[in-house]
């Protein structure tokens, strides 16, 4: 099984970011060439993921599940713990690409709701030392969306599943006004849904565990009265994709 888990360790790192689908499409050929039975169900896979966060977790690097609310899928995602906009892994690109990257990046975390239409990732981004030609941010950012930084939905851009994991610490120092933590489980919380009360937001799968054994709002400890089916921003709705 270590071998399956290094093989499926270098998969991860190349993808970045992956799907329940394209986990088994990795996971299914590698357990059958090295004569070991496959992880069962969605629990004994998350188990063999910890494993192998476990064992790299002292080299800066964490390997887990993020639900992303938008999609409202689950993402297996490979991250560096200790990555900033200016050091994260953008190979083979020139200094004004990867001030691209961070540009747009603050761009995106700092507008409500989080997110931007499309075309204005082309032409809302200033403070460029060296203007990019609009072909190359389109190449640009439809890698970055593959990689898992950002995530498109209908016309707008949102921050991605790797985004929320491996940049959490500089969004939470740098965009304290528009990205939240949730007060449950300690992760960034965006998308999700708000008491009606006090405005705070919640992970919806999060403050649905907590109101199974209590009724009232763990900050305001008002009666919860936000449905939960709803996603909910305290800014506009954002309906998860089904």
């Amino acid at each position: 099984m270590e071998l399956v888990k290094r093989a499926f360790l270098r998969a991860s790192k190349n993808h970045s970011t992956l799907s329940y689908e394209l986990i088994d499409q990795i996971l299914s050929p590698l357990c059958e060439l090295h004569k070991v039975d496959k992880p069962s169900n969605k629990e004994a896979l998350k188990a063999f993921v910890g494993e192998i966060d476990a064992s790299i977790r002292v080299f800066d690097q964490t390997l887990v599940f993020i639900k992303h609310a938008l999609k409202n899928e689950e993402y297996l995602v490979y991250a560096k713990t200790d990555a900033t906009p200016d050091t994260i892994a953008n190979t083979g690109l020139v200094a004004e690409e990867c001030q691209y990257f961070a540009k747009l990046l603050d761009k995106i975390a700092g507008e409500e709701n989080c997110c931007m239409a499309w075309n204005e990732a082309y032409s809302d981004i200033v403070g460029l030392e060296k203007p990019l030609k609009k072909i190359r941010m389109q190449e640009l950012l439809q890698k970055w969306c593959q990689m898992g930084y950002f995530l498109e939905v209908e016309d707008n851009i949102y921050l991605g599943p790797r985004t929320l994991v491996e940049l959490s610490f500089y969004l939470r120092t740098n965009h304290a006004e528009t990205i939240e933590t949730c007060k449950l489980c300690s992760n960034l919380v965006l998308w999700e849904i708000r008491c009606d009360s006090c405005n705070i937001q919640y992970h919806r799968d999060c403050i649905r565990k907590f109101l199974q054994k209590r009724s009232n709002c763990p900050s305001c400890n008002e009666l919860w009265k936000t449905p939960l089916r709803a996603s909910i921003d305290g800014r506009r709705s954002v309906t998860p994709q089904p």
